[in-house]
């Protein structure tokens, strides 16, 4: 089996059926972003599918984005993120930090708050779920407020998601409250 075959059998197994996948394309790349509605209760998880073609950076990744509300709006979001970050030989993994989500989707901060998308390990799933044969590793991205970007920025990841697991933040709530 092809890699993007193993990838989607390893979708399929922790994430359940999915029940649609819309291609996304700009000039260099071209994606999908698949959506599992049974893998987290009260959620859809958004997947990424084909950025593992683009490994520029030796790192092959996928990326997930639990959300629990706005989908098509987070999701063209999520793509428009990647997209930036594989035209801009960005490393996606831990850490990533990809502001500017209004200038894809205007006036999405004053629906939820939140105005930059977060990439960090996995840690609402398995923790078998986060690499595919030991070749490709799966991420999570997550919404943040204008002010946890600015504490990212200063303080960086470790810090910043220290304060999440002690605050015990549910990361998913797309209009939860800003942790600072």
């Amino acid at each position: 089996m092809s890699l993007g075959e193993n990838i989607l059998d390893h979708y399929n197994q922790f994430l359940g059926d999915y029940i649609g996948a819309d291609v996304y394309t700009n000039n260099d790349y071209e994606i999908q972003i698949l959506g599992f509605p049974n893998a987290i209760k009260d959620c859809l998880v958004l997947t990424s599918f084909g950025i593992s073609k683009y490994d520029s950076q030796g790192d092959c990744c996928e990326v997930i984005l639990p959300v629990d509300d706005l989908y098509d709006e987070c999701a063209e979001i999520f793509a428009n993120s990647l997209f930036y970050a594989l035209s801009n030989n960005m490393s996606i993994g831990r850490g990533l930090l990809i502001e500017g989500a209004d200038s894809i989707i205007e006036g999405f901060s004053e629906k939820c708050g939140k105005t930059a998308l977060y990439f960090t390990d996995v840690y609402v799933l398995p923790e078998e779920f986060a690499f595919v044969d030991n070749k490709c590793h799966i991420y999570m991205g997550f919404f943040v407020s204008k002010e946890e970007s600015e504490y990212i920025k200063k303080y960086g990841s470790e810090q910043f998601e220290d304060l999440l697991e002690g605050k015990e933040v549910d990361v998913i709530d797309i209009k939860r409250k800003s942790i600072l």
